[in-house]
């Protein structure tokens, strides 16, 4: 009601600390991952050894590339043209890094300090190639091309029109033409990324992936081919989120490669974001100028 305060549903609960965040949730016998990420915005991967990383005393499973099904991509959430395929990003990283902080490799560990520590003990060789820093240096002539076998960088061109711009221009007693750039941007919530993915029974059940996202529908019908499991065997549970402003809204290369590792073990692993990261490898928007 407009003038009158109203006590928030279900505030006393979060201010109390009695809330269930990503963090929150433990499992007997869960693990914890860390992602090794690309520091180049453009590089060709010639090498990763993840033999000193695989050594270090608690280290459960190490992911690259090699390990990971090449069906395993971000597709298109919307509608796309024809040809937009081409553009589509692997889940990890395969011969050629993109973006600074692209997935290189997934350490899982006994905890999130071993897994991280181990993030330092997989040595990859990169060749870096030319950057596009921006979206007016990726559209320029003789820009880099960051997808093989693609014309351009641009994926698609999409016009709307709403009434006549320029009759309304050409009666206008005034016409002012300015460039603005408007840079990107990231949602920098209170709570970062994470998720907890659950096996399945190895006598049957579901494989649970709790707080990943709130796409739970959209982000459900995705997985689960990718994991080569029934829609029915893949179940997604949100809990309470820290803030998404969209950023959530989405599906990572994470919310692949943690259920992959869960699986692969058989045990519960958990994912949390760092700032860094977030910062990094959270998705960007609407970068125009």
């Amino acid at each position: 009601m407009i003038g009158e305060s109203h006590r928030r549903l279900g505030g006393e609960r979060l201010v109390s600390g009695a809330g269930c965040f990503v963090e929150d949730v433990r499992m007997p016998g869960m693990l914890h991952a860390a992602v090794l990420r690309s520091p180049h915005a453009h590089a060709r991967l010639l090498s990763i050894d993840a033999k000193r990383a695989r050594e270090l005393p608690g280290v459960r499973l190490v992911l690259t590339a090699a390990d990971v099904p090449a069906a395993a991509i971000i597709p298109n959430r919307v509608p796309a043209p024809a040809g937009a395929e081409r553009y589509l990003q692997p889940a990890i990283a395969r011969d050629v890094v993109r973006y600074v902080g692209e997935p290189v490799a997934l350490v899982v560990a006994d905890d999130p300090y071993v897994a991280r520590d181990a993030l330092e003990r997989v040595d990859v060789v990169y060749e870096t190639l030319p950057a596009c820093p921006s979206v007016r240096a990726a559209m320029a002539a003789g820009a880099p091309r960051l997808f093989a076998g693609t014309e351009t960088n641009n994926v698609a061109t999409i016009t709307m029109r709403v009434g006549d711009a320029d009759a309304a221009l050409a009666q206008a007693a005034v016409v002012i033409r300015e460039r603005f750039r408007y840079p990107r941007q990231t949602a920098a919530a209170l709570e970062t990324r994470g998720l907890v993915a659950v096996p399945p029974d190895p006598r049957g059940g579901e494989l649970h992936l709790i707080g990943s996202t709130k796409c739970i529908h959209i982000n459900r019908t995705i997985l689960a081919p990718i994991f080569g499991i029934p829609l029915g065997a893949l179940r997604l549970t949100e809990v309470d989120v820290g803030g998404g402003f969209g950023v959530r809204g989405e599906l990572y290369p994470e919310d692949i490669l943690v259920p992959l590792a869960a699986m692969t073990l058989g045990r519960p692993v958990k994912w949390i974001e760092t700032r860094r990261e977030n910062l990094m490898a959270a998705n960007h928007a609407r970068e125009v100028g």
